[in-house]
Parts: structure tokens; C-alpha cells; sequence
């Protein structure tokens, strides 16, 4: 991320839905404030991996303001202009302007929220919902608005969208406008109570986050959670945390509202802060939290199921590599297949450093396992790396050599350009057998590294999807006041490939494997760009051989497969849905339109569970309240069978033509 930019982002976020009070010592604040400035300043500029970048302070103006208000319905163009041209000389300057900045977006938000409020007021009917005028999903790529008029014009025409939408669940005009009242209510009140800046930069929370990767020791239900055009997404579920454990959310859910608790009252979560919806749920082990929960293909404004989940502290042992084996029959003979699913790269750090010669690692337990898996006489490994969003890099390098033995396993570039290779030419290589890595989306830092290795040297199959592209190291340090956290190094594959961005292309791809395009570095703006450098020395195991011949194969099984068909159905209709941008502000055809869009969903979805023979939904709210672990549990089950299949089909290219028998995939 660019050094000035970075700060921005640090220091102008004020958006933070927080509670305490506005700024009770302003004086000392900005004191406060300009000494961490000038110390992150410091930091980044001397040991962020990028710090030869110069940017333009108006830039990073233009830059906050576009992230706060990144609909553009708060601010005018002219707004805009003027805000950017202002000179910034010092960083007191840059102080103020931040602190002006806050509180100009505060009070006009407040305002266009009452503005919202007077305007449902006066709805009496649905007369006064049948407009021709339309508001947009997404206005991130339209003009600004000239005047602060044709903004409240637009808000008033949001305010009476959201109520439309309201109404089409509840039924009833009086019930649809009290929620929107108190829905704005709340909105308000966020504003009202921002807490001080100087929290934004770091906060427990975000510390927290960045921490479980690694200890995997949090109480709440274990979940990493982003926000996406206001809407609070399930972008990882922590293994052998309380959600995961639950099967009552998945990756890509919505949640919308919250209730810290069973006594207490369901929050509307919608367009609130991540960091506030974060503070609702979690809380102390042994509580319930109740969460109002939307489907990913559900219209954000859908009323969702209400779950229960009792908090508790995600355990080392919980999150750790798990064995099992599948058979895989053909016409020649039955096949076994090792399963290691390894849910992050974990290791106890603190057993280690005290010199425990029992400490828990990933390393030191798929080593135990794989000898497990041979004494059972398996023909070939599958590393289940899906949803492993990394840990430490000692355990990545650690479980390469188990597979390769000697050699270079990884480059680390220094910000000053320094590159050191991470390697040995000494090595145990545990396992020498078949071996298929499985990664999706949410595969990411350490196992990337891991997969790109096997690729590297030719040693097994890399199949699933494009990973999850994070190809950097971060470092924390302490501040005055607050940590700060950056980028300082960044990891190149032995082929001097990076991760960064990029990601490790599969060899193989399966469809059915979690692939969400909106989840990955390359959907934040200003990472880091993906690079190639000059290769190191590796030597190839010449392993991996017919891989289009792999492809073609596996490709006539998924796509005969009743669920590639669902999923490619669900993917074309949201995609069509996406680009829909328009709404009109009109109760009859939202009507029309929502009764259409709900009849395509369950017809997707009845058609796909008769060819399971399950029982059609009767009505898309039979739908919608059903559970999601029906299918996503099969849809896990076909994703491992068929990378077990193409494991045997590599298999079966070394032996006698006449012996092979390529399986054909089902349900």
C-alpha cells in the first residue's frame, strides 16, 4: 500500500461506529494525534516494503473521502475540489484537516438521516410509493452530484427504496415505516458516538484478527468477518471454532442483525461499521449470541433466519490437521487414498521457546499421520489446504521439506531489496509417494507458499481454484499509543514467481470448489502488485505427467455433475443480478419484481434437489430458512471425491493401458 495513502487510511478513518464521547479533550487529542502521525511517518517510511512511493497529500484527501463515501451521496463535486486544494504544509495541517474533515461528514450525514426520517414520515400510503424516479445498487462508478439539493433528492428517493422493500416483507405500511424510523434511529446514534480516532489505526479488534491466524485463541464464534457495500460478510470460518462447529454459517453469509445476547434485542446491523457489528458478537465464553442471518444469494434487504451460537475460545487442538481415507474403486482394482485436511499452519510457540519436546505443531502432526496413512498402505495423499488462510511461514517451510526433503523452499524479499532464500541442502524427505494439494480461494500466505513448492519442483498436483493471492509479511510494533502494523517483506516461489495478487494457478481446476471473485488481495484496492523475479536453483521431480489429458478427464466427470450444473446456474443468475443496477421507486413493480426473482430462485433450486430426489421447497421462505449444511456438505464431499479420482487417474497413466479405467463422476 502506498506510504501516504496507508497514513490516510490510518489516521483519516473516523468512521468508526464506536461508543464514547466526541472528542472530550480536542486539544490533547490533536497532540496525541500528530505524535503517532509523525511516529507511523517514521516507521513506514524507514520499513514499509514500499517506501519509495510519493504521493500528493490532496490525493490522499480525494482518497478518504472517496472511501467514506464511496456511493457518493454525502459529498458534492465542488466539495470535493475544494477539500483536495487545500494546502497541507506540516502535519498539524494534516491534523486539522482530518478533524474538519470528521466532523463535516458527521454532522451532513446526520442531517441527510433526518431528511430521511421527515420524508417516511409522510408516507400515508401506497399512493405516495408509486414514483417513476430509480436509485442505483452501486453508484461507485456514476459522477458526483452538482449541488447538495439533487443529494437530498437522491436520499429521499434511498429512504423510500428501503421502505418499499420493507413494506414487501412485513405487509403492512405502519410496521415497514417504524422499522425504517428506528433503522435511521440507529444510524444516527452511530454517528453521534464516534470514539476518538486515534483508535481507528489499530484496534483491538483488528490486533485480535490478525492474531487468531496464528493462536487461534479468541472467545466469540470464530469468524472473519469484512463489509461489503454496507452489508456484514463471512469471508473465513475459523476451524474448530463455534460457527464452524455449529454448520450453521458458511463463508459468503450475510449477517444483518445481531442480539448481544438472548435477552437482548436484535440489532439492524445493516450499513453499520464492521468493527461495531464485530463488538456486538463477540463476547465471553459460554454466551449465546443470536444472529439474523441472509444467505450470500439473498437480496440484502430479505428478512433472514435467526441463529443461536454459544461463544467459546477457538483451542490449538481444535483447528488441528485431521486424518481419513477414501476408497476409490475402478475396473482394475480399489484404490486407497490418504486425506490430510489442515485447517491453518499452526505451531505452539510457547512449548517451543521453553524447549518442550512434546510442543504441538502442523509440521510435527502430518508427519505422524502420513506414518498412520502408510501403515494402512495408501496409493496416494490428498493435503486439504481449502480455508487455510495460513499461520506461520516455519510450519509452511517445515511441511515442504517433509515432501521434497533438500532444497529451497521459498525467496523473502527486504524492503530495501535484500533477498534471502529460506532452504537447506540437507533434508528427510517423510513422504515420496502420490500427492495432490487442494486448495480454493480462502487458501492463502503459508499455503501458498506450500502449493507453489510442490508446483515448482514438479512434485504432485496443485487442483481446486486460483488461491487467495497474499504473497506479503506483515510486523506489529507498538507505538506510543496504539500498534501499527505494515508490510515489510514480501515472498517470491523458487521460480521466482509471486503469490502476490496472483495467487497459485491451479493445475487442475475443479468448479465446485469454493472460488468467490469478490474474496482475494487483488479485490483490495492499492495491494501490492504481483512481480516475477530471477529463479533460484530447484530440481524437478518429474512427477506430474498428461496434464491436459488430467484436465479433459476430470472436466467430462464435473460437468455432467448435477451439482457443477446448480452452481453454474446460481452463478449466471446472480451475475445477471449484479448487473441490474436500477431500482425503481415504485411499490407495484418491486412487487413484480421481487415475486420474479424469488419464483427463478426456487425453481434453481428445486430443479437441483430433484436430481438428488430431496424433497422440493414448497415456498421461497421454506427456502430460505432451511439449512445450508445439506448441500454444502455434499457439494464438500463431490469436491474430495473428484480430487481423489484425479489422483487416481495420474495413478493409473503409470501402469499397463490396458488396466485403465477412468471413473465417471457422481452425486
Amino acid at each position: 500500500m502506498k506510504i501516504f495513502l496507508f497514513l490516510a487510511l490510518l489516521f483519516f478513518s473516523f468512521n468508526s461506529f464506536t461508543s464514547g464521547k466526541i472528542f472530550p479533550q480536542e486539544e490533547e487529542d490533536r497532540t496525541l494525534y500528530s505524535k503517532v502521525y509523525e511516529e507511523v511517518q517514521y516507521v513506514l517510511q524507514k520499513n514499509h516494503f514500499n517506501n519509495n512511493i510519493s504521493l500528493k497529500k490532496s490525493e490522499i484527501v480525494k482518497k478518504y473521502i472517496n472511501q467514506i463515501d464511496s456511493q457518493k451521496i454525502i459529498f458534492t463535486e465542488n466539495e470535493i475540489s475544494s477539500f483536495s486544494i487545500k494546502p497541507l504544509i506540516n502535519s498539524s495541517d494534516e491534523i486539522n484537516i482530518a478533524f474538519m474533515l470528521f466532523n463535516y461528514f458527521k454532522e451532513r450525514s446526520i442531517n441527510l438521516l433526518e431528511h430521511q426520517k421527515s420524508v417516511i414520515d409522510l408516507v400515508e400510503s401506497e399512493e405516495d410509493l408509486s414514483g417513476s424516479e430509480i436509485v442505483y445498487k452501486n453508484r461507485e462508478d456514476l459522477d458526483r452530484f452538482k449541488s447538495y439539493s439533487q443529494i437530498k433528492t437522491y436520499q429521499q428517493n434511498l429512504a423510500l427504496s428501503e421502505l418499499i422493500s420493507v413494506y414487501l416483507k412485513e405487509n403492512d405500511l405502519d410496521k415497514a415505516k417504524e422499522k425504517i424510523i428506528k433503522r435511521l434511529d440507529n444510524y444516527t446514534n452511530s454517528y453521534t458516538n464516534f470514539y476518538d480516532p486515534h483508535t481507528v489505526y489499530m484496534t483491538p479488534t483488528t490486533q485480535e484478527d490478525w492474531e487468531i491466524n496464528l493462536k487461534a485463541s479468541l472467545e466469540g464464534i470464530g469468524a472473519i468477518l469484512s463489509s461489503e457495500e454496507g452489508i456484514t460478510k463471512i469471508i473465513r470460518l475459523i476451524p474448530g471454532g463455534p460457527a464452524e462447529k455449529s454448520g450453521l454459517l458458511k463463508v459468503t453469509d450475510k449477517i444483518v442483525g445481531v442480539a448481544k445476547s438472548i435477552n437482548d434485542e436484535l440489532v439492524d446491523v445493516r450499513d453499520w461499521r464492521i468493527d461495531e457489528v464485530v463488538k456486538l458478537i463477540r463476547g465471553p465464553k459460554s454466551t449465546i449470541v443470536q444472529l439474523e442471518v441472509l444467505p450470500s444469494a439473498s437480496d440484502n434487504e430479505d428478512e433472514g433466519k435467526l441463529i443461536e451460537i454459544t461463544r467459546d475460545v477457538v483451542k490449538l487442538e481444535d483447528a488441528a490437521a485431521k486424518k481419513k481415507e477414501i476408497e476409490i474403486k475402478r475396473a482394475s482394482r480399489n484404490y486407497n487414498i490418504g486425506v490430510i485436511e489442515l485447517p491453518t499452519f499452526y505451531m505452539d510457540f510457547e512449548a517451543y521457546n521453553k524447549n518442550r519436546f512434546d510442543y504441538k505443531s502442523s509440521s510435527r502432526d502430518v508427519k505422524k499421520m502420513l506414518r498412520e496413512l502408510d501403515a494402512a498402505n495408501i496409493d496416494g495423499l490428498i493435503l486439504d489446504l481449502r480455508g487455510n488462510g495460513g499461520g506461520f511461514l516455519f510450519e509452511a517451510y517445515s511441511l515442504a521439506k517433509v515432501f521434497i526433503g533438500r532444497g529451497n523452499v521459498v525467496q523473502v524479499m527486504e524492503a530495501n531489496g535484500t533477498l534471502q532464500s529460506l532452504g537447506h541442502n540437507l533434508g528427510q524427505q517423510n513422504y515420496d509417494g502420490p500427492i495432490v494439494i487442494l486448495v480454493d480461494k480462502l487458501s492463502a500466505s503459508a499455503s501458498e507458499i506450500l502449493a507453489g513448492v510442490i508446483q515448482d519442483y514438479d512434485r504432485g498436483l496443485v487442483i481446486g481454484s486460483q488461491t487467495f493471492g497474499k504473497g506479503t509479511v506483515q510486523r506489529m510494533i507498538e507505538l506510543s499509543h496504539g500498534h501499527l502494523k505494515f508490510t515489510e517483506q514480501k515472498y517470491y516461489r523458487v521460480s521466482g514467481e509471486s503469490t502476490q495478487n496472483k495467487g497459485v494457478e491451479p493445475d487442475i481446476t475443479i468448479p465446485l470448489v469454493f472460488n468467490d471473485e469478490e474474496i482475494g488481495e487483488r479485490s483490495y484496492e492499492n495491494s501490492l502488485p504481483y512481480n516475477h523475479i530471477d529463479p533460484i536453483f530447484y530440481r524437478s521431480f518429474n512427477k506430474v505427467e498428461n496434464v491436459d489429458l488430467l484436465k479433459t478427464i476430470s472436466s467430462n466427470r464435473t460437468n455432467s455433475n448435477e451439482m457443477s450444473i446448480y452452481i453454474s446456474s446460481q452463478q449466471d443468475f446472480y451475475e445477471n443480478e449484479k448487473n441490474n443496477n436500477v431500482v425503481p421507486i415504485n411499490v407495484e413493480k418491486r412487487k413484480s419484481m421481487k415475486f420474479a426473482r424469488e419464483a427463478k430462485i426456487l425453481l434453481m433450486e428445486n430443479t437441483f434437489r430433484k436430481s438428488l430426489n430431496l424433497d422440493p421447497f414448497v415456498t421461497y421462505d421454506e427456502f430460505v430458512n432451511s439449512d445450508p449444511e445439506e448441500i454444502s456438505e455434499l457439494r464438500e464431499e463431490i469436491v474430495l471425491q473428484e480430487a481423489a479420482e484425479i489422483l487416481v487417474d495420474s495413478l493409473q497413466f503409470s501402469e499397463t493401458p490396458s488396466r485403465i479405467s477412468f471413473g465417471i463422476m457422481s452425486q
